[in-house]
């Protein structure tokens, strides 16, 4: 019944990541390792994260967000993208989502910028930080070695 609650996107974008699914972290290893053409550095402008342990990424104008960009497998797309709404409790435009997948614009090492699938926080993920002193990072693979 939950994959008839949205229409499913077969454009594919490349995604950026910047949590538990960058090279060499826990969900990365299930769901991206071997599926992607091409993985490339890159970061995210005027967003920040917050959270300990999972990561969420709210607009702030100013800061950035660093990552990496996957390009998918085309034949692997839609089982991907799939795995990948799934882990991020997206559920469709709209919906109660922990996290949104929205394009955005992103950077590349090189400075050149393209459009990407991101996983931004949620509106009801959001109010979870709303009344909270939470810290905020550009890095989640450096947070976690602190």
């Amino acid at each position: 019944m939950a994959n008839d609650l949205f229409e499913f996107t077969t454009e594919q974008k490349p995604v950026f990541v910047y949590g538990t699914l960058r090279a060499g972290q826990g969900n990365y290893q299930h769901i991206l390792r071997g599926n992607t053409v091409q993985e490339r550095p890159a970061h995210l402008m005027d967003h920040t994260l917050f959270g300990r342990g999972i990561p969420f990424a709210f607009a702030r104008k100013g800061s950035r967000v660093v990552g990496e960009v996957m390009d998918v497998h085309t034949e692997l797309w839609p089982v991907v993208l799939r795995r990948l709404d799934a882990l991020e409790g997206y559920r469709g435009e709209g919906g109660d989502n922990h996290y949104d997948r929205k394009v955005r614009t992103v950077t590349l090492a090189d400075g050149s910028t393209i459009e990407a699938y991101v996983y931004l926080a949620g509106e009801m993920t959001r109010t979870w930080f709303t009344h909270r002193d939470e810290p905020c990072y550009e890095d989640y693979v450096k947070a976690q070695r602190r």
